[in-house]
């Protein structure tokens, strides 16, 4: 597991930067511009065991709340957003739920910002349903699995080229070594699902 803080220098040309970092940004900015800046950002990406995926926790302590505790939301690139609230002891969880009001995974940074207000503020989840997602979401996904193929000694994907014809010409598959002597099972199969997108749980 890699944990880094809110902003890791030059991420986008280092060759473990984190694909979501946009993502994060985006998310921050809208929080900011309510004022309710995150007290403590968390970003970074899961090992082979949980197929690579990215992840992001934002933190308000109890002096950055309206009630007697903390709050926490915390994001997972294909499971969506989830919130905590904490005792005064940040680490004493009362609640963790997903939040039902954020309906797609990458959701809307404005809309995350909605909910964090109303919990921020009021401890509480709106009652709306959001559906819009990020305007960066398809290249955020994109990056992701590039991200992976890259941990894992592929090359980037690549979409099938077209031919003249409006055929579509095959384009180069996955090719990945499992070593049966090293590897166990479950990183193997954690390797497979990271390659192809897969999530984990299935």
């Amino acid at each position: 597991m890699s944990l880094v803080l809110l902003d890791p220098p030059q991420w986008r040309s280092a060759p473990q930067g984190l694909p979501h970092w946009p993502y994060v940004q985006a998310v921050d900015d809208a929080l900011t511009a309510r004022g309710i800046p995150p007290g403590t950002v968390r970003v970074g990406h899961h090992g082979l065991e949980r197929g690579l995926t990215t992840y992001m926790r934002l933190g308000w302590d109890v002096s950055r709340t309206s009630g007697r505790g903390g709050i926490r939301l915390d994001w997972e690139e294909r499971k969506g957003w989830y919130y905590a609230l904490t005792a005064i002891d940040s680490y004493d969880v009362l609640l963790y739920t997903v939040i039902t009001a954020l309906r797609t995974p990458i959701a809307d940074p404005e809309r995350v910002a909605d909910v964090a207000e109303e919990l921020v503020c009021f401890r509480r989840v709106p009652d709306e349903e959001y559906r819009e997602e990020w305007d960066g979401a398809r290249e955020a996904r994109v990056a992701a699995d590039d991200f992976r193929r890259t941990r894992l000694g592929l090359g980037p994907f690549r979409p099938p080229r077209e031919s003249a014809d409006g055929e579509r010409a095959a384009g180069p598959g996955v090719q990945l070594v499992i070593d049966t002597q090293a590897d166990t099972y479950e990183q193997a199969a954690a390797a497979l699902r990271a390659a192809y997108g897969c999530d984990p749980q299935t």
